[in-house]
């Protein structure tokens, strides 16, 4: 069993998510889809595509619309579908699309670079015969972090080379 992480680790890979997500230079939006009906038979009355900071702010608006269409077709049920997308790369944001395992990615690669960092520091502060270069941990350590910055590097090429195909269709 693995420790127990504090809060402040949490909200430490938030920002290390929300950094990633900086440096892909991604943009958060919703498509928001108001429909009645079952299965093939449903039919879509209205469809929002909105940058998520405003469906968030303007939730209300969306229930109220909804509302007002149930008491239009009291006989169906209204219901409200989101897609969570980026609008630069027309990616999904859901938890198995590649652009949420490139974030998560990302944010795993800055959490360790971290640790080694503090491991290192700690290291020359407590241990006089600490070196760096034949430290056994620290290089199993940067072997398998350059192994993972290398896959990263390859998931943000098929990324991209999605988005290109997307663009030419």
């Amino acid at each position: 069993m693995g420790k127990q992480e504090s809060m402040d680790d949490w909200f430490q890979t938030v920002k290390d998510m929300a950094k990633a997500e900086k440096e892909l230079k991604i943009e958060n939006w919703v498509q928001i889809s108001i429909c009645y009906g079952y299965g093939h038979q449903s039919v879509t009355l209205y469809i929002y595509d909105l940058p998520r900071e405003v469906y968030e702010r303007r939730m209300w608006v969306i229930r109220w619309r909804a509302a007002r269409l149930q008491c239009q077709y009291p006989r169906n049920d209204v219901y409200t579908s989101f897609y969570h997308y980026d609008k630069h790369s027309g990616e999904s944001l859901e938890v198995s699309s590649c652009l949420s395992k490139l974030i998560s990615a990302k944010a795993q690669i800055t959490k360790a670079e971290r640790r080694m960092n503090e491991y290192i520091e700690y290291n020359r502060k407590n241990n006089m015969f600490f070196d760096e270069n034949t430290d056994e941990e620290l290089v199993k350590f940067r072997n398998k972090l350059e192994r993972k910055k290398t896959e990263c590097a390859e998931c943000e090429k098929r990324l991209e080379q999605l988005v290109e195909r997307r663009k030419r269709q």
